[in-house]
């Protein structure tokens, strides 16, 4: 059988998702992880140097959901309690590592300064969708603890989009035409989406709803393609303005994760494996543990000192730092941006996602250890963040 028939390689591409779910079920580790690890395994087994050109739509249509679903994870009310603290430990978590990585890149190794920005952007980010799964699974998402944390991570990933945004949009009066646009859209969702959903209740076999959040979604992002800039960062927006019709729609939510998890996102990270060489698992040690060492050290910096300032147990702080320092979703978004437009080369992207990689498994397993019983970290009751979605896939 040849990898030319599209139905073939579904097959394979949707049997090997299925092998990273049970592989991960079994071990307990992230489905996304595995995921790209089984895409470096089948890029390598079955010599393919670059996927197809409908992988490559699917692939990027998944990190727009993967950014959507991200944004409604964000509690609006969490945010607006806790900003300034939020707001501090956020931008500081981005902006350390990012200018220091952007100088290891530029001034040690050589890169261009779009590659640069590139590795910056990627290994500045956080994962909200893995601080999530810890403060639950430790029982803290009721705590002032907890919302900090996840408060905070939404501003170091807005701040990974809309960098990625800023610097790599071909700005002219046409992408500021669109821009406006988009802002006009995003704007007036949060207000239509509530009455929209009670309206689209009325036929829920065609899962209405559904194709409405699509099509906004492919809305933003033609208007991102034809701007030139990268769709996850109205996407995201999209996702932080409906969270509250989110939270409130539990079934909406399942849904719109059983299509994303199970299609869209397989596309996504193991299209991220694709382009990861195992040749520079040898050649590029260095780079690899230069970049892994300056985001671990420097998110340490940037987090356990400001949690301290504002009154966080030591304990608590090591466990907010090490957790923050892991950024897989955005990370390979920003890397991924980077490979499909030419930015980056495939050494340089290997290096860079292997380094997420590292940054998001090593850190998250040694914050696990801090807190093994749940109890201990119960304090009075406080308004619990709502759940949106535990994002299972990547966290």
């Amino acid at each position: 059988m040849s990898l030319a028939n599209p139905w073939v390689f579904l097959a394979l591409w949707m049997g090997a998702a299925f092998l990273a779910a049970v592989v991960a079920l079994h071990f307990r580790v992230s489905v996304a992880l595995m995921e790209v690890l089984i895409g470096i395994l089948m890029s390598h087994l079955l010599k393919l140097a670059e996927p197809t050109e409908w992988m490559v739509f699917l692939a990027r249509l998944g990190s727009v959901t993967l950014a959507f679903l991200a944004g409604t994870e964000i509690d609006p009310v969490v945010f607006r309690r806790q900003a300034l603290s939020s707001l501090s430990i956020g931008i500081l978590s981005f902006l350390f590592p990012f200018g220091l990585v952007y100088l290891i890149a530029h001034f040690v190794l050589g890169w261009n300064v779009a590659q640069s920005l590139i590795a910056g952007i990627a290994l500045a980010t956080t994962s909200v969708a893995i601080v999530y799964t810890a403060v639950v699974e430790k029982g803290m998402e009721a705590t002032r603890f907890g919302q900090l944390l996840l408060s905070s991570c939404f501003v170091t990933d807005f701040g990974s989009v809309l960098f990625l945004g800023l610097f790599f949009t071909h700005w002219s009066w046409n992408s500021l035409f669109l821009l406006m646009l988009a802002l006009v859209i995003l704007a007036a969702l949060p207000f239509s989406f509530e009455p929209l959903l009670r309206w689209l209740r009325r036929s829920p076999v065609s899962e209405p709803e559904i194709k409405f959040l699509f099509f906004a979604l492919s809305v933003l992002g033609a208007l991102a393609s034809v701007a030139q800039t990268e769709p996850v960062l109205p996407a995201y927006v999209a996702g932080v303005l409906v969270a509250k019709s989110f939270a409130t729609d539990r079934q909406l939510v399942r849904r719109m994760r059983s299509l994303a998890y199970g299609l869209l996102t397989p596309f996504f990270f193991m299209k991220a494996g694709f382009h990861i060489s195992l040749h520079t698992l040898l050649y590029g040690a260095l780079p690899i543990l230069l970049f892994f060492s300056i985001k671990f050290l420097s998110k340490m910096v940037a987090v356990w000192p400001t949690l301290r300032v504002l009154r966080v147990s030591h304990r608590e702080a090591l466990f907010g730092s090490l957790l923050t320092s892991g950024g897989l979703t955005f990370g390979l978004i920003a890397a991924h941006f980077g490979i499909h437009n030419g930015i980056l080369a495939r050494d340089q992207y290997s290096e860079v996602t292997i380094a997420i990689l590292l940054s998001t498994l090593l850190p998250v397993l040694g914050a696990s250890r801090l807190f093994p019983h749940v109890s201990a970290m119960r304090e009075r009751p406080e308004e619990k963040l709502t759940k949106p979605g535990e994002f299972e896939e990547e966290g």
